[in-house]
């Protein structure tokens, strides 16, 4: 009995270790068994499994009878199983079989290289065979040394951030902001491009700025999970600069009050505040100094507690860095405390002048009001009627002068005539 791997293979196994001792008394048994053709229930499927998974191969016989089946790789010509039988000595290899018709062949932690063709052959006259296919997914894999590591650059330059991944299918590879921030990208003069995500494995930036600093990820995904991803941070150097919301601040003696300057820098400055020609300002019962640090900005507060005449003035703001220094410039003013009658001085001096002028008034119009019905003066609406009727009276007087002088110049023109 003999197995041959197709013709083209020109591959001849010897299994006759394997050939059961029928006996004169089932000679005839087997000869009309023979006379029997197996048949394949089906074709066999193609298998995907993830790498390190493992795959089940299926093959199924009608009618196989005295015949043998075997499993054979294709790619290498290599037996693995014999009928019932495991020959190969790749222990990741193992078959299950039943009813002398369900032979399956078991391939675990698959790896890439079991990817490729699986034969199910019968030692029928002629050799009867079905192939079925492997494939192996690997999930994606960045490499390291073909890709960008951190970055520190001068603003204005030209920067390219750069991913390489491997795995099965091919990774796709896409560029996105850790802080979900678009990424402002140039595309030609007076072109530019705000996206939330990039495609490619090179992230070209045009005259890198500020507004790019940050850390960058680098996903590469292949529909294999899991995906897998690499942080960059992206350094771009500049000299301090320095905004203040309010130069110019007033406040009461006695009050407490917060001034305000906004840093930008990188490398991280060193941020101080002085009084005009003064030492620079630490935190103590009087002061407290603060600042807030997100990336390369910085918010630094100046809190100046029980404000005295010593106490307004000039403040300044510095921040330093490697690559230069500004400083920025708040004055604070005194606000002067207005006066106002106390309600017992008020009180006071209506008592002293009973004839108190009837064009003002102390408070609001309604204690103006009860002011006038206590002393029984005019009340504010009778005050405002009768003004009304005074100016129409004016009115009608004039309008009838008017009336007058034209009548009389008409006169005065007819007798001349």
């Amino acid at each position: 009995m003999c197995f041959f791997v197709k013709p083209y293979f020109l591959t001849l196994v010897l299994v006759s270790t394997y050939i059961e001792d029928t006996g004169p008394s089932k000679a005839s048994n087997t000869k009309r068994e023979r006379d029997i053709v197996p048949v394949f229930a089906g074709p066999i499927p193609n298998v995907t499994v993830p790498l390190g998974r493992e795959a089940n191969i299926p093959c199924v016989v009608n009618e196989l009878g005295s015949y043998r089946a075997a499993w054979i790789r294709v790619e290498t010509k290599a037996i693995l199983t014999i009928h019932q039988h495991v020959i190969t000595r790749n222990y990741r290899i193992s078959l299950s079989h039943s009813d002398n018709r369900n032979f399956i062949l078991h391939v675990k932690d698959v790896k890439e290289s079991d990817r490729g063709g699986y034969m199910c052959q019968l030692n029928t006259v002629p050799m009867m065979s079905q192939i079925g296919y492997l494939d192996v997914l690997v999930p994606p894999d960045i490499i390291v040394d073909q890709s960008t590591s951190d970055v520190v650059t001068r603003e204005g330059t030209n920067v390219t951030l750069s991913c390489t991944a491997k795995g099965y299918p091919e990774p796709n590879i896409t560029w996105r902001r850790e802080d979900d921030e678009p990424i402002p990208l140039i595309l030609g003069i007076g072109k530019k491009l705000m996206n939330s995500s990039y495609e490619g494995e090179d992230l070209n930036i045009s005259r890198v700025t500020r507004v790019h600093m940050g850390a960058y990820l680098c996903i590469a995904s292949n529909g294999v999970p899991p995906s897998v991803s690499r942080r960059v941070l992206l350094h771009v150097q500049f000299p301090p600069v320095l905004w203040v919301p309010n130069q110019l601040v007033g406040a009461h003696a006695g009050e407490e009050i917060a001034l305000d300057c906004h840093s930008e820098a990188y490398p991280v400055s060193i941020n101080f505040w002085k009084k005009r020609e003064g030492e620079m300002i630490l935190s103590n019962e009087k002061f407290d100094v603060s600042s807030k640090e997100k990336s390369y900005k910085v918010h630094m507060r100046l809190l100046i507690r029980k404000l005295q005449a010593e106490d307004f003035g000039t403040y300044s703001c510095f921040a330093k860095n490697s690559l230069g220094s500004t400083e920025g410039t708040i004055r604070l003013y005194e606000i002067p405390t207005s006066t106002s009658f106390s309600r017992d001085t008020a009180e006071k001096f209506k008592h002293m002048n009973r004839d108190f002028p009837k064009h003002q008034s102390l408070g609001s119009s309604k204690s103006s009001r009860k002011f006038n019905i206590e002393k029984g003066l005019p009340s504010v609406e009778a005050t405002t009627r009768n003004s009304s009727e005074t100016r129409r009276v004016i009115n009608v007087l004039l309008l009838f002068c008017i009336m007058s002088l034209c009548t009389h110049a008409i006169t005065l023109k007819n007798f001349g005539e």
